[in-house]
């Protein structure tokens, strides 16, 4: 409260301590409704020229003075990008601050990205085209000869893998700038921290527990490349990718030194003294599983790298809202998995029980088993012929299932699982779609300038980023722009109406707590009072009995009338 009067009453929120932070960076990480107040001070309207002007040098660090802290992000997107503050994403500096950035050199940054990504995602697409164990085996077929299959299998395979060591090279290397740095910061932090507790009395012990309590969140606070579940996701397709190029390596090298020709590319007389166990399994059977579950392994790498195409769309808007309700309506297939498991499991076990057929089509074993219940999931009927004719031998009896009981399972599966299920999946993801495109645009600009944070702190060289903020210095202060009131006006509409119903809704809690107190008071004096009230109203009957009894003896005893003496 005493910082935003403060601010009401004038104080600039655009002020930069001796160790380079930000205010408003606090205001973001503790007061962010305070901090939406004060970057009005930054924004300027004029409505009669329909112009307004931003100033967005006060939201960077000077380029001009080198600070304590100068190895960190202080501006203040990365602090609002740090607190995942969506409301502040709608304040009109912060959006202009992210235009100024996406344009000079965020947009190009990330394109680049994107086609060094798109070349990637090719390549391994390639080798999934290209590299089938069967054709290894088929070199010397009229259509395809082994030195074609050789370049070609050994050309895609090459680019694909040295792609991928780039890649993860630099996965290293933004994971190692990530952490050293937090780590620097939370030294920092944590010196800060201690030196206060030594100025702080032993008598004012909640201050002891706030800093306390601060220098455990700095403990255990986590770098800004581990808040990223991208990032999480990419490891997850490096360890596929890794184990999936070796296993294909292992494959073409087998193949080349059991053709042991030197006009082979893979041909090395280096080896060709190999163990007798090693010649051995590249000459049985389980070499071609192996070839086998490596193009298995292959496929569910090239869909993982595919899904990974989201992380570079997002940062533009016409798609960044779409990945971003794509992303979390994985949590709603988790939960209706679970609904599913817990009925398919048991009907599994009891179509199984009921119909199994050794050798057959729908019901043969277990695989075929789960299959034909999914397929069934999915109005697919054409096994039911097949429950009907299904029978057991029992001594010299054979037995079938009754058909009633055939229809009440299959009845029973189509009921819970392709109406109730499937429309429970379907309303709830209606649900998530809804509740979260009220936010999507705002959380795709989040996702934006998560982007412009990194690649200014990790893709711009020192020159290039003192170039950008003496830009800021020099060109955006003020920043001018178009204005058109009447859109400001709509906000400010929304943002009344908003901040109306937030107070009628303080209002009436406040009321009713007023009420709930008063009737506690009422009952506390009412239980206080009730013995003195009962004790008074008997006192009061005894008192008008004794009157009334004292009354009628005095009127006996006392004078008589004349009619009474006659």
């Amino acid at each position: 409260v005493s910082t935003q009067s403060t601010g009401e009453a004038g104080a600039k929120a655009g002020i930069i301590d001796k160790t380079g932070q930000h205010t408003l960076c606090a205001m973001v990480e503790k007061m962010p409704r305070v901090a939406y107040r004060a970057l009005d001070q930054f924004h300027v309207k004029n409505r009669g020229g329909r112009q307004q002007f931003f100033y967005l040098n006060y939201l960077e660090p000077d380029p001009d003075i080198d600070h304590e802290l100068s190895f960190l992000d202080m501006s203040v997107l990365g602090a609002i990008v740090s607190a995942r503050e969506l409301k502040l994403m709608n304040h009109p500096v912060i959006r202009q601050m992210i235009k100024t950035k996406w344009g000079k050199f965020g947009q190009f940054r990330s394109l680049i990205n994107l086609l060094i990504y798109l070349v990637y995602l090719l390549s391994w697409t390639a080798v999934v085209f290209i590299y089938q164990p069967w054709k290894l085996e088929q070199m010397n077929g009229e259509t395809i000869t082994s030195k074609t299959i050789d370049w070609a299998n050994i050309a895609s395979v090459c680019v694909a893998i040295i792609l991928f060591l780039c890649m993860l090279v630099d996965e290293f290397k933004d994971l190692y700038q990530s952490q050293t740095t937090h780590s620097r910061y939370k030294e920092w932090r944590s010196k800060q921290i201690e030196r206060d507790l030594q100025y702080v009395p032993k008598k004012l012990t909640e201050e002891r527990e706030y800093l306390q309590n601060q220098a455990e969140i700095v403990r255990s606070s986590k770098s800004r490349y581990q808040q990223d579940p991208w990032n999480w996701f990419d490891w997850f397709c490096y360890v596929f990718m890794f184990v999936t190029s070796i296993c294909i390596l292992t494959c073409l090298y087998g193949k080349s030194l059991r053709d042991s020709n030197s006009e082979s590319f893979w041909y090395w007389g280096a080896f060709a003294s190999e163990p007798h166990w090693i010649q051995t399994w590249r000459t049985s059977k389980s070499y071609v599983e192996f070839a086998l579950w490596t193009s298995r392994l292959m496929c569910i790498t090239v869909v993982l790298i595919w899904f990974k195409l989201f992380k570079y769309v997002r940062v533009y808007s016409f798609l960044g809202p779409f990945v971003v309700i794509l992303v979390n309506t994985t949590r709603d297939i988790v939960k209706i998995l679970f609904v599913i498991v817990v009925f398919f499991i048991p009907t599994v076990a009891v179509f199984y029980h009921f119909y199994h057929n050794e050798g057959g089509p729908w019901f043969g074993g277990v695989r075929e088993t789960i299959f034909t219940v999914f397929r069934m999931l999915l109005m697919n009927d054409s096994s039911y012929d097949e429950m009907k004719k299904t029978s057991h031998t029992i001594g010299d009896t054979t037995v079938k299932p009754e058909v009633h009981w055939t229809d009440f399972l299959v009845c029973y599966w189509l009921l819970v699982g392709a109406i109730i299920i499937l429309n429970l999946f379907i309303a709830l993801m209606s649900d998530t779609f809804q509740r979260v495109f009220n936010n999507a645009v705002e959380v795709a600009l989040l996702e934006r300038a998560t982007i412009i944070c990194y690649i200014e702190f990790n893709g711009l060289s020192y020159v290039r980023k003192r170039s950008f903020l003496r830009y800021l210095k020099e060109e955006c202060a003020p920043l001018e722009a178009y204005y058109d009131y009447d859109d400001d006006e709509d906000e400010d509409v929304t943002e009344q109406t908003f901040e109306l119903v937030k107070t009628v809704q303080s209002v009436v809690v406040a009321q009713r707590t007023e009420i709930s107190k008063l009737q506690e008071t009422v009952r506390h004096l009412t239980r206080v009072l009730e013995p003195g009230i009962e004790a008074q109203s008997n006192f009061k009957f005894k008192g008008s009995g004794l009157s009334s009894g004292s009354s009628g003896r005095r009127g006996r005893s006392g004078p008589r009338s004349g009619d009474e003496k006659r």
